[in-house]
């Protein structure tokens, strides 16, 4: 039977990537999602041994991670709109990649960016969860405390008004 350690440190490395880009999805800035990824991580070694059998750990970490932004959002006056996406795109072009094409990749980033800040939270977080996160609709679901009905009102109406908005 694997330790505690040995859990924590498999978790950390099978969804701890996913669990930052949704916390600097919803915190607006790279170094506050990093706190808050750590505090994450605390509340989830402390949880490991009263953890439930996990179907989905990746659900579970993303309830902890949600709950954590939202513990935070008020008391480190976290920003309601999606973070710079500069750092995370410069390392996914490398060094070797063509200028033009970084500055092209930045654009429509902003772009992008700019459309789903214009979201409402509710809707925001719903496609947060479910893209960024990875997360089924019933997951979704779960993480929000709402109806899976709910979610898919939500996830619908910011797909559409991303899709007017990118258009």
């Amino acid at each position: 039977m694997p330790s505690d350690r040995d859990v924590f440190l498999g978790l950390v490395d099978d969804h701890g990537a996913v669990v930052l880009a949704f916390l600097r999805r919803l915190c607006g800035r790279v170094h506050d999602a990093e706190d808050l990824f750590q505090e994450v991580a605390v509340r989830v070694w402390r949880n490991l041994g009263s953890r439930p059998r996990l179907r989905n750990p990746r659900a579970w970490l993303m309830t902890i991670a949600y709950r954590t932004f939202l513990d935070h959002r008020s008391t480190r006056n976290l920003p309601a709109t999606p973070g710079d996406d500069g750092e995370i795109l410069t390392t996914r072009a490398g060094p070797d990649h063509d200028p033009a094409v970084l500055v092209e990749m930045r654009e429509r980033c902003e772009i992008v960016r700019d459309a789903v800040a214009g979201l409402s939270p509710p809707i925001r977080e719903v496609l947060a969860l479910h893209y960024t996160g990875g997360l089924s609709l019933r997951e979704v679901a779960g993480v929000l405390g709402i109806s899976v009905g709910t979610v898919k009102s939500r996830l619908g109406a910011g797909l559409e008004q991303l899709r007017r908005e990118l258009s």
